[in-house]
């Protein structure tokens, strides 16, 4: 019988040998992940943990200590332990920055505190989140189009309702529309770059995209002068990120990558654009995702059906059809036991590539 013995002393060993080490939850820690699982939403911790249980219909990421979640076809908040901070009243919220968030009420918005107080009255038709101290509005008029302006913290108007349309704040400028063209105003609702682009977009690292020579014209890129650093000369482009654009050139459908000065960063072409997040960039070779660093060596192997950026050194890797995370050197942090949502992952990639 001692052969028994053995054998189940192998199984042991292998059971124990085989299985992944998990990182213990680390209670002070309150990042949280929206994640799916069985088409319900719910939240995992930095380990994989399910720490807010799969519940939801309706859920957003975190931003400043809370969540939207949507009970009963209404939306409230949750902090980061689960607990709903807000009661559900709003029939849908943007997530929180600078300390407010933008709620619906039946078709008109508003602004809450952290709290939930109704700091500005429900009365836009269309809000954008807080960004340097203002926020942009859409405010219908008697007669004519709705017309855009920005609010400071306490809801009066610190730039007038004179614009067709306001994008956030950033670097300390703003595009908005006046006419048919878009340029850009400072914080005093000065205009500071010329309303002379059909398309304009927030900056980022410096550069802001503008576009030029009508609907299907060409893009490139402005400083904060004005000056047009890199000429319009593309079919498509991202904003900069970490330094890095991807641009697509005039009647080809390939992209490429660009640092500020214009020139090209990795010497080739991908099938889609992608973005530098903490030094590493997902990348497509052969219908797998990998990651590459800023001089195009492939430091992840490729091997996911599909990918997102980094973010506070973890990344979103989709295997089948199930999602995990993994870490700057390729290793599986979490399980893909969660269901990959497009949703999700665009609303972490939207957030993370505006905010942070």
């Amino acid at each position: 019988m001692k052969w028994i013995f053995w054998v189940i002393m192998a199984l042991l060993l292998c059971i124990g040998g085989c299985h992944k080490n998990k990182t213990p939850l680390d209670k002070n820690d309150t990042f949280r992940l929206l994640v799916k699982k069985n088409g319900k939403y719910g939240y995992c911790a930095r380990n994989g943990d399910l720490v807010i249980p799969a519940q939801y219909e309706h859920a957003s990421i975190f931003s400043e200590g809370l969540a939207a979640v949507r009970v009963n076809n209404k939306d409230g908040f949750i902090d980061s332990s689960g607990k709903i901070v807000i009661q559900p009243r709003f029939d849908a919220t943007a997530p929180f920055r600078e300390g407010k968030a933008a709620v619906l009420f039946g078709d008109r918005w508003g602004y809450i505190d952290r709290a939930g107080k109704l700091l500005i009255e429900p009365r836009f038709i269309a809000t954008f989140a807080f960004s340097e101290g203002l926020a942009s509005v859409v405010v219908p008029q008697p007669k004519g189009e709705p017309k855009a302006g920005y609010l400071d913290g306490k809801g009066n108007f610190a730039i007038g309702t004179n614009f067709e349309d306001a994008s956030i704040f950033s670097e300390g400028l703003a595009a908005v529309k006046i006419g048919k063209k878009k340029g850009y105003i400072d914080h005093k609702g000065m205009l500071i770059i010329p309303a002379v682009y059909d398309e304009a977009r927030p900056f980022h690292d410096g550069l802001a995209q503008v576009e030029v020579n009508g609907k299907y014209g060409l893009r490139g890129f402005i400083d904060r002068t004005g000056k047009m650093v890199i000429s319009a000369q593309y079919a498509e482009v991202s904003n900069f990120h970490e330094g890095v654009a991807a641009v697509m050139a005039n009647q080809k459908e390939t992209w490429q990558l660009i640092d500020r000065t214009g020139r090209l960063v990795i010497n080739r072409e991908f099938d889609a654009p992608t973005v530098f997040s903490e030094g590493l960039a997902p990348v497509m070779v052969d219908k797998k995702v990998g990651y590459m660093d800023m001089k195009g060596n492939m430091v992840i192997k490729p091997k996911y059906d599909s990918g997102s950026i980094f973010v506070d050194g973890m990344a979103p890797v989709k295997k089948g059809k199930r999602c995990g995370y993994i870490d700057k050197q390729g290793n599986m942090i979490i399980d893909a036991d969660y269901d990959w949502d497009q949703r999700a992952i665009d609303m972490f990639v939207s957030y993370y590539t505006t905010f942070k």
